[in-house]
């Protein structure tokens, strides 16, 4: 009874002390896992079993959205009810109901294991094996403990193997205690409690049974392969020549992660404005038809009543009755919308490249799946900022430098270079011998009793029998074949991702370059499709003039100043809306988005 409750204690003293050394990522008791996973009932499993097995049927129904809103129901968007949306306001619905980056390819469905979520960052963050936590943990106190009871009853034909005699007796207990913990430099500390009983009918024992106990303290020192702080902290302490997991890799993966996040957030707010200008242009494109459509219906309804009084023939009737038809096509196209392309990033360039494909319904209903609204409600989405018409001068010299310095694609490798360089000073090291010094000290006690008067705990408390042991272990390759390859290999490693980075950031000043210029494109395009619009409604304006007047006009010269306005209206929207693509873009590949939507990426997880 003394026995166990004294190897408690001495255990208790030991979690304390490994709790206090190296132990504060610990979450919660080793024993709040006991009802689920050790024993014999498995609930739990069965629980999630029956559910496998069913085919895992989903546990609520869904929400089941309404009808959508189709080209019978809103044959003219003049009836329909609105909810308006600044840029800003679209931008922060996104980001507060978009636990999933969304976007318009359906990578949810294809590959959810490519998209960002909130969790991203914390799960590279409590990876068990190649977090930072993960990486620390290496250097946790390890707690061991040992028990051994075992009874001999054996006979000899030589009484020397049997002490003394030929029948041997013996009742022996093993109790073992120890706390041992890896420090930065790569030494294994080690402190130990032994203390064995042993009761045997030997003839030249002191007593029938005697205690012994003792307490170790043992360091073994790398002073070669795998020593030193630098090493040990790139590497971690069970490296292999290209495989290391040390704190210092662990965060510049944790690193690179959060650059990555930060670049699926900015690919996320460019598609969300990219599709807010998308709808933004589908109502103009719409409006622009609309007008179109009416202009058609009233120039068919003149020459229709012209036909009926006998007045005009009937071809002229039926151009005017096929060119209304026509622009009820395109604006019945213009509403309703097709499943087609729409701007996205990476379409042609980094930030994406204006569709310019109308139809409110379609590109409104994908604007909420983006943004994490409802897909069908009662009304319909709208933007409401208007395309900016001033001309923007950028200053390349200072947008290239913010480019170079800030885009993400660029962080994430730069950080593996710098991984790179950790990795080479780690390989280095397995260049070198094996060379440990082992040494350990003891303290040993020896008694009838195991406490109490001249016990073993009493004869170890005099410290009269003391040893001390030192060693030095010496191992070596012959060629180092694996290590002058782990090297080799590192520096390939860093001359590749050198030349990528040279590529990239290339290929960033083009793209940013190509940005620049088609923002003047854009502009130039929209000072130029106004100018024609308005060419285009003067002429018809004077057309419409003439024939109210009673003048004679050419009705093919009608139709087609009415087609030359409804044309040139429409690419004057389709230019002012390239024009703020464009400006965005400029951000985008400046990566400064973010910074110009407000947007901030927290780089780390509350501890759960």
């Amino acid at each position: 009874m003394f026995i166990a409750t004294w190897s408690l204690v001495t255990g208790m003293v030991l979690i304390v002390v490994s709790s206090v050394i190296g132990c504060g990522s610990v979450r919660s008791p080793f024993w709040s896992s006991l009802p689920e996973t050790v024993g014999n009932r498995t609930d739990a499993v069965d629980a999630i079993m029956s559910r496998v097995d069913a085919g895992a049927p989903p546990t609520e129904l869904p929400v089941v959205p309404a009808p959508p809103i189709t080209i019978r129901d809103a044959e003219s968007l003049q009836t329909a009810t609105y909810r308006d949306l600044t840029l800003d306001e679209t931008i922060r619905i996104a980001m507060t109901n978009s636990r999933v980056l969304r976007d318009l390819n359906a990578t949810i469905l294809r590959a959810p294991d490519q998209l960002a979520t909130d969790e991203s960052l914390s799960l590279v963050q409590t990876d068990p094996q190649a977090g930072i936590e993960a990486a620390l943990s290496a250097f946790d106190a390890q707690i061991y403990a040992l028990g051994k009871w075992q009874n001999n009853d054996r006979q000899f034909n030589n009484r020397f193997f049997g002490g003394g005699a030929n029948a041997f007796q013996q009742d022996t207990h093993d109790y073992v205690m120890q706390l041992s913990k890896r420090t930065a430099t790569g030494a294994q500390v080690a402190v130990r409690s032994i203390t064995d009983y042993d009761a045997n009918n030997a003839t030249g024992n002191l007593t029938p049974s005697a205690w012994q106990t003792q307490w170790h303290a043992e360091l073994r020192q790398p002073l070669l392969r795998g020593g030193g702080l630098t090493f040990n902290r790139i590497a971690g302490p069970s490296a292999l020549p290209g495989v290391y997991n040390g704190v210092l890799i662990a965060k510049a993966n944790n690193d690179i992660s959060v650059a990555e996040f930060r670049e699926d957030a900015r690919n996320f707010v460019s598609n969300v404005i990219n599709a807010y200008w998308d709808l933004a242009y589908a109502y103009r494109d719409a409006d622009a038809r609309g007008e179109a459509l009416e202009r058609a219906r009233k120039t068919w309804q003149s020459y229709d009543a012209q036909k009926t009084a006998n007045r005009r023939g009937g071809s002229a009737e039926a151009l005017a009755r096929e060119q209304y038809y026509r622009f009820k096509s395109e604006y019945q196209d213009a509403v309703a919308g097709k499943l087609v392309g729409r701007t996205q990033t990476n379409n042609s360039s980094s930030g994406g490249t204006f569709s310019g494909i109308g139809g409110v319904l379609a590109t409104e209903r994908r604007l909420r799946l983006l943004i994490g609204l409802p897909i069908t409600e009662g009304d319909l989405l709208r933007p409401s900022d208007e395309p900016m018409t001033a001309p923007v001068v950028f200053d390349t010299d200072s947008l290239s430098v913010e480019a170079v310095r800030l885009r993400a694609e660029l962080q994430q490798q730069r950080l593996l270079i710098q991984r790179r360089k950790m990795e080479l000073l780690a390989s280095k090291n397995f260049l070198l011998p094996t060379l440990d010094l082992v040494s350990i000290y003891r303290v040993r006690g020896l008694g009838k009793d195991l406490a109490g008067s001249d016990s073993a705990l009493q004869e170890m408390g005099t410290f009269n029998h003391q040893e001390y042991e030192a060693a030095l272990e010496f191992k070596m390759p012959v060629g180092y074949r694996q290590a002058h390859a782990a090297v080799q290999h590192a520096k390939l490693q860093i001359a590749r991702d050198e030349a990528v980075l040279h590529e990239q950031q290339r290929q960033i000043l083009h793209d940013l370059l190509s940005t620049v210029a088609e923002t003047d494109r854009a502009f130039a395009l929209a000072e130029t499709s106004l100018n024609r619009y308005l060419a285009a409604r003067d002429a018809l304006d004077a057309l419409e003039a003439n024939r109210e007047a009673g003048l004679p006009i050419s009705l093919e010269q009608l139709l087609d100043s009415q087609r030359r306005l409804s044309e040139s209206q429409t690419k004057y929207y389709l230019a002012v809306t390239e024009y703020m693509v464009a400006i965005k873009n400029v951000h985008f590949e400046t990566g400064t988005l973010l910074q110009n939507t407000e947007i901030r990426i927290a780089e780390s997880f509350d501890a759960m």
